[in-house]
């Protein structure tokens, strides 16, 4: 079994993300994004989402809050979403696959 916390620490760590609202919305209107990450509470959820299918980039909905995410992605803040721009050495894309 994939441990989520730890692929995404690594995708953090290792590739290129784009962390918040503003920049996750930037990354998937500009082609840049290959993964949308968000928190169960994230306050812009339906307006990420909306934008996310539109330009047919895949969402992986983290089963916590923007406390939890934020700690799972190595940071000492709140993270209610993210954009994968490059997913480096992870193998984040396969929490996506496993999904459908």
């Amino acid at each position: 079994m994939v441990d989520v916390n730890k692929v995404l620490k690594n995708v953090v760590k290792k590739g290129k993300v784009k962390i918040g609202e503003k920049q996750t919305k930037t990354a998937i209107n500009n082609g840049a994004a290959k993964l949308i990450v968000m928190s169960n509470n994230c306050p812009y959820s339906t307006e990420i989402t909306a934008l996310a299918n539109e330009k047919k980039v895949s969402i992986y909905n983290y089963n916590s809050n923007g406390v939890e995410l934020g700690y799972a992605c190595g940071k000492n803040f709140v993270v209610s979403a993210f954009a994968v721009i490059d997913e480096g050495e992870s193998n984040i894309m396969q929490l996506v696959k496993k999904r459908k």
